[in-house]
């Protein structure tokens, strides 16, 4: 509705940049990232008050609010940021906590298409093996949640794709006044 067109507008602006990885001590290559709020990765401070009060993030802090009325409640953020791939620019797979417990991501799908021959999966690994355990369809406007300590990748979109596959990515965790 209107808040995935108010999103799709923000991340159509020139807010990206080039250079960003997953593990940067591990990863060769780089993808698209721009920034909205919290601090380095090993933080464990809420970030919510500094996304509140970044406009240019207002419909990012939306998306936050609502999900936070319904699959994060009793969550706080700690990082905001959006992540942008095209085709060749691929995903390493990775885990963004070791914490098993209370650190959490958040996907949503900010891009206005995607078709199945895109490729673009976000895939998740098996802890037992080196299996995919499950792969998600990109989906325009699908929010997934998962723990922070689960591996898991970004797939380049096809040379099919003509689009940027842009996911919004929220790392929280519960407050520590539930936790």
């Amino acid at each position: 509705g209107d808040l995935q067109r108010r999103i799709l507008e923000l991340v159509r602006k020139p807010i990206w940049a080039y250079g960003w990885k997953s593990i940067r001590s591990r990863d060769r290559f780089c993808f698209w990232h721009a920034h909205f709020a919290g601090g380095e990765e090993e933080s464990r401070s809420s970030c919510e008050a500094e996304l509140a009060s970044n406009g240019l993030a207002a419909p990012v802090h939306e998306l936050w609010t609502f999900l936070a009325a319904d699959i994060l409640k009793g969550h706080e953020p700690l990082r905001v940021y959006a992540n942008g791939h095209t085709y060749g620019v691929e995903g390493y797979v990775h885990t963004d906590s070791s914490d098993e417990e209370n650190y959490f991501t958040t996907i949503y799908y900010a891009h206005p298409a995607w078709e199945p021959d895109w490729a673009g999966e976000t895939v998740f690994f098996s802890r037992e093996s080196v299996d995919i355990s499950r792969a998600v369809f990109p989906t325009p406007g699908r929010v997934i949640l998962f723990r922070g300590a689960t591996a898991h990748a970004a797939r380049s979109p096809s040379r099919e794709c003509p689009e940027l596959r842009i996911c919004i990515v929220i790392k929280s965790q519960l407050r520590r006044d539930r936790a």
